[in-house]
Formats: C-alpha cells, structure tokens, sequence
C-alpha cells in the first residue's frame, strides 16, 4: 500500500512541476502579447485564449498537488486547534463525504463537456485524418474569434483528467490520514516516537 501511495505522491509532485513550468510560459505569453500591442499595435487572439487555456491548465492540474502538499484552502479557525485525532477524522470524514464524490461528479461531467466539444464540427475518419485534422483545420468545437485557437476540447479534457489526479490523490491523503488517525490512538507522534 505504501508503494502505490508513493507513486501517487510522486504524480501529485510532478503536475505541480508541469503546473509551475506553464505558469512560466503563461507569464512569457502575457509580457509578449503586452508587448506586441501596445510597442507594436498588434495582438493576437490566438495568444490571447492561449493563455486563458494555459493558466485554466496551471489551476486544474496543480489541484493534486495542493492536496499533497496540504497547501489548499481550509477554514483554519477551529481546526488548528484540534488534537492530531480529531484532525485526521475530520479530513477522512471531508474526503469521503466532499472530496471523493465531487471528484467524481466532475470527471463523469468533465468527460461529457469535452465529448461534446469533440463532435461539435468535422469529424475524422481514420488516425492519419485525426493527426492531419488535429495539426490542420482542427476537430470539434473552434472558438468564433477571428484568429481563436482549434480543438477546444483538448483544454477542456483537462478538467475530467486533473480530477482522476485529484482522485488518486485523495486516496494517497486519506491513507495518510488513517495512519495519522491510529499513531494518534496508539500514542506515537509524528515523528514515529512514544
């Protein structure tokens, strides 16, 4: 169990580095479409709702890793001061009640908002038409801007993909808070010492 809990911690750590390196490239494509409309009077659209789909990628994919970091938002105003026991109910108690079924009403949702998006338009017919439409005119709802990007449906697939993460990570903090449940009731702190 320990093994799988630390492969799904090791996902949660990675999207928080694929997150951090967009949010790099989201600022590189703000200072360059600053840049191009207001030194050069030119802009582009496609830059514009690029970044939108970049910093939508950033919130989405860093949600796990927030889980595991324990760096999410949470109403502090009771909760610090409970005892270790109480703390570890209360989550695995949130997590089972909130945090599991949101994750999968979202994916289930998720998953059929970006379906839909895949069949709005031309469809293609074989792999080599998938590539070749994918790269080219694009499959599935376009935006209506002038200029928009192709293939919304890929941004959108990140919201059912970043709550599977989500998901599985769930179950590696739910592990963590059982074992911080029986230390408490065994009388071991954290740090493993009677």
């Amino acid at each position: 169990m320990q093994t799988i809990k630390a492969y799904i911690d090791r996902i949660s750590l990675w999207l928080g580095n694929v997150a951090a390196a967009l949010l790099i490239v989201l600022v590189i494509l703000i200072a360059y479409n600053v840049i191009m409309r207001y030194a050069l009077r030119s802009s582009s659209i496609g830059i514009e709702e690029l970044s939108w789909h970049i910093y939508a990628a950033v919130f989405l994919l860093a949600i796990p890793f927030a889980l595991k970091t324990d760096s999410h938002v949470r109403v502090d105003l009771f909760y610090e001061n409970f005892s270790a026991k109480t703390k570890a109910l209360i989550d695995l108690l949130g997590a089972c009640v909130f945090l599991i079924p949101t994750c999968l009403v979202v994916m289930w949702s998720g998953w059929h908002f970006m379906l839909a998006s895949y069949q709005l338009g031309v469809q293609p017919e074989s792999i080599g038409d998938f590539f070749s439409m994918l790269t080219g005119d694009g499959i599935g709802e376009q935006s209506q801007d002038p200029g928009g990007l192709l293939n919304r449906w890929i941004i959108k697939g990140v919201i059912p993909l970043s709550f599977t993460f989500l998901l599985l990570s769930s179950f590696s903090f739910m592990l963590e808070r059982w074992q911080a449940l029986q230390n408490a009731r065994n009388g071991v702190n954290h740090s493993g010492v009677e």
